[in-house]
């Protein structure tokens, strides 16, 4: 096994994403040019890192530790669930406030490790910290030794410790190999169970052989680094938000029963379940770290003094409200990059195209020289053909043609006629000449005759002529049916411009009428198509009604004949034109040609209004209607800004941010929103103070301290001392105090008092240890021993 505390030494890291050039506004009328003083916010890339800004000393070597090694300065260790902080003490006496809030540890990474095997080497690797992330192949193996904010991993410490020492120069001891001579002060969390710190004890002892471990509350430390001896100590981190009155310099544990299951983690799991719904079909999957920089970039706590939250939502109901409220947050895609050909490259790609078409064209027409020559041959040749008629007996010809392929002299004149009516076609179109047909209409000599007056041939004839007779009158009644309509279309036109003319206004509000009886139509056949998509609802029971009372009915075992077709009994269906509507009622959703020809005439009444009424623009389509009763929808989902391009790719890789922004946030004061059955954050810190005496009410009331990444919101203390205050008496005054280093505070406070008596004499020794036994706790003012 190879342990690797850092970089993967030989290792290819993990590329960047391409990211494309964000999306720009397209050009035309913005949907936000209406509100006055509205800036649209641009795209965010994404991010994994919160709290990038603020970073760790830089780690010793072993030169520089030399001057640690002798003078058995405190090695100071915050052990957060999410990150662990680790640096040596300052020297011993009272530092003054500059020095104390310069003081920054040594290190400070992610408490995670990666454990994981390569396949190439076949060598088990052990990443810690930020690493752990750097390669596709230990991210899938990522762990932390804790579980909420119980330690639960050992050896997972065990790494994680090792890392610290290797980072702060501290390797091989005087007494041994791995002997860490320095005094630990390490921090817990509240309410741990003793088996972790039993753990952690034996860890430290037998592993290290440290001389002696104290162990603390983060929360207090960061107070004790504030200044703060008395007051109500809130602390949000990872896992869950606690409360620990202090009172003279000394947390009362025995009031700290009142805690909030709410912090950093299940708000950002509670913003990804937000977003996975907001955005089901999201083309890349967004990770607990991208989540949990959405929260700390852009989630908010809503203080207005004037509302609540409850009316925040209610005006966020309107889409320009929403709109305000919205950021965009860009997520990496990647672009196919086309081609871009130079002008000489186009240029000669444009006349390879032209000469491709000339090709073609000479090879179509010198098909249709060949297929005219052969014509012209078949005529030659079926034309001396005939010319054997006159030449020899009928029998004979009629061999003649039977050896040709011809059962009788009519179909040999067919053939002639066609390839005649070919070729006239044909030498038409090569003139430019239209080939219309002969203006005479064709003769059917034979449909008039008896069948008594004709032979066998004659009456097979005559039946090939009446087809040919009721094909050609069903075409001339066609065209003169088409010519009619187009006849009567001339003249609704003409009749059209004429009232309009004349009478515009009342030409206007007819055709808005008609524009209207369209859109309803079409509303009533989508209510009714969504209906009969849901079985229990009264179009679908109707229609399997219909359906049913049709396979029920019994046909009539005789029919009746006589004068009126059967009298009162005889099917009168089809009669009037409103029957034949069974019929869309039974074949149900299958209405597509139905609803082509409304949305046809509905695109034809829409040009008609927008080019001659002056009042009706495109925002009164229905199109732009419909986009009115979805902008609400829309604008949560897609915003003002950029316009919404379904094509856009970089568009389809973002997340919209609006109502979110302050929904995940109000947990803290409505836990319930998030499923969380326990009292909000106000509740607790008046159930909290009422439970001391007047005096020491007052004083926790009027300096309640905040601390924690996750208490990091904008407006989160303006709105906790209203909240507080709402459940105070008013001669109590609510003040909140927040820690000036949320993320190095607690180790200031660890490294401060570190070096005081109290800290000397309540330490843990080996002795202690020995003695006691590993679950020993000695009890000191930043403690979480329930005394």
């Amino acid at each position: 096994m190879q342990l690797l505390y850092g970089p993967l030494a030989g290792r290819p890291r993990v590329s960047d994403v391409v990211r494309a050039e964000l999306p720009r506004p397209k050009a035309g009328v913005e949907p936000w040019a209406h509100l006055p003083g509205f800036t649209p916010q641009q795209p965010v890339p994404v991010s994994e890192r919160a709290f990038a800004s603020a970073q760790a000393a830089e780690p010793l070597d072993a030169a520089t530790y030399a001057s640690y090694r002798d003078s058995a300065r405190p090695l100071v260790i915050d052990n957060g669930a999410s990150e662990l902080r680790a640096g040596f003490a300052m020297r011993a006496g009272a530092p003054d406030l500059t020095a104390l809030a310069a003081a920054q540890p040594h290190v400070a990474f992610d408490n995670v490790v990666s454990r994981f095997r390569d396949r190439k080497s076949n060598t088990t690797f052990i990443v810690a910290g930020a690493e752990a992330y750097s390669d596709a192949q230990s991210r899938g193996s990522v762990r932390s030794a804790f579980d909420g904010d119980v330690l639960t991993a050992p050896d997972i410490l065990e790494n994680v410790l090792d890392y610290t020492f290797l980072r702060l120069g501290v390797n091989a001891g005087q007494d041994g190999e791995g002997s860490v001579q320095h005094p630990i002060v390490m921090t817990e969390a509240l309410c741990s169970p003793s088996t972790s710190r039993t753990a952690v004890s034996e860890l430290l002892f037998e592993t290290y052989g440290v001389p002696s471990v104290a162990y603390g509350l983060d929360s207090l430390f960061a107070a004790h680094a504030n200044g703060v001896s008395n007051g109500l100590v809130l602390s949000s981190g990872r896992s869950n938000t606690t409360l620990v009155p202090m009172v003279k310099g000394k947390g009362i544990l025995s009031s700290a029963k009142r805690r909030l299951s709410w912090s950093g983690q299940q708000a950002s799991d509670y913003l990804l379940r937000l977003m996975q719904l907001k955005y089901p079909a999201f083309p890349t999957r967004v990770t607990p770290l991208q989540a949990s920089w959405m929260v700390q970039e852009f989630c908010y706590v809503y203080a207005d003094a004037a509302d609540s939250y409850e009316e925040l939502i209610g005006r966020l109901s309107q889409p320009d409200e929403l709109a305000r409220e919205d950021r965009v947050v860009q997520f990496p895609f990647t672009v196919d990059e086309a081609n871009e050909k130079t002008e000489e490259e186009l240029a000669r790609a444009v006349e390879r195209k032209k000469e491709s078409g000339r090709r073609l064209l000479e090879q179509a027409q010198k098909m249709r020289l060949e297929k005219l020559v052969q014509k012209e041959n078949d005529l030659e040749y079926y034309s001396r053909l005939k010319e054997w008629k006159s030449k020899e007996r009928k029998t004979e010809y009629l061999k003649r043609l039977e050896g040709e392929g011809f059962d009788t002299e009519q179909e040999l004149d067919n053939v002639v006629k066609k390839i005649e009516a070919s070729l006239k076609k044909s030498r038409a179109k090569e003139l430019g000449e239209d080939a219309e047909e002969p203006a005479e209409p064709p003769s059917f000599p034979l449909v008039d005759i008896p069948d008594h007056q004709l032979d066998e041939e004659s009456i097979k004839e005559k039946r090939r002529q009446r087809l040919l007779k009721a094909g050609y009158d069903a075409r001339n009644r066609a065209k003169l049916e088409k010519e009619e309509e187009k006849r009567l279309e001339a003249e609704a036109a003409r009749l059209d411009a004429e009232q309009r003319a004349n009478d515009p206004q009342g030409w206007a509000q007819r055709a808005r009428a008609e524009y209207e009886d369209a859109i309803a139509r079409a509303k009533e056949r989508s209510r009714q198509k969504e209906m009969l998509s849901d079985r229990k609802s009264l179009a679908a029971q109707q229609r399997m009604k219909t359906i049913a009372d049709l396979a029920n009915d019994k046909p009539e075992g005789k029919r009746k004949r006589g004068r009126g077709g059967g009298g009162a009994d005889a099917d009168t269906f089809g009669a009037d034109d409103a029957d034949w509507a069974v019929y869309r009622e039974i074949r149900g959703g299958d209405d597509s040609e139905d609803e082509e020809d409304e949305s046809a005439n509905l695109a034809r009444l829409e040009a008609r209004l927008l080019e001659h009424d002056p009042t009706f623009t495109e925002n009164d389509t229905w199109a732009a209607q419909e986009a009115r009763k979805n902008r609400l929808t829309t604008t949560f989902l897609r915003g003002y800004y950029p316009p919404w391009d379904p094509k856009d790719v970089a568009q389809a890789h973002q997340l919209h941010l609006n109502i979110e922004r302050a929904r995940v946030p109000e947990v803290f004061w409505q836990p319930s929103m998030a499923g969380v059955d326990q009292a909000g954050i106000d509740e607790l810190c008046s159930h909290i103070v009422k439970g001391f005496d007047l005096d020491t009410h007052r004083s926790l009331a009027s300096n309640i301290f905040v601390t924690g990444r996750h208490t990091g919101y904008a407006g989160f203390d303006d709105r906790l001392r209203r909240s507080v205050q709402a459940t105070q008496s008013t001669d109590i005054r609510v003040r909140v105090q927040r820690a000036r280093d949320p993320r190095f505070d607690a180790w200031r406070g660890m490294a401060l008092w570190s070096g005081s008596d109290e800290a000397r004499h309540s330490a843990i020794s080996r002795a202690d240890y020995d003695e006691k036994g590993s679950d020993y706790l000695s009890e000191h003012s930043f403690s979480a021993a329930l005394v």
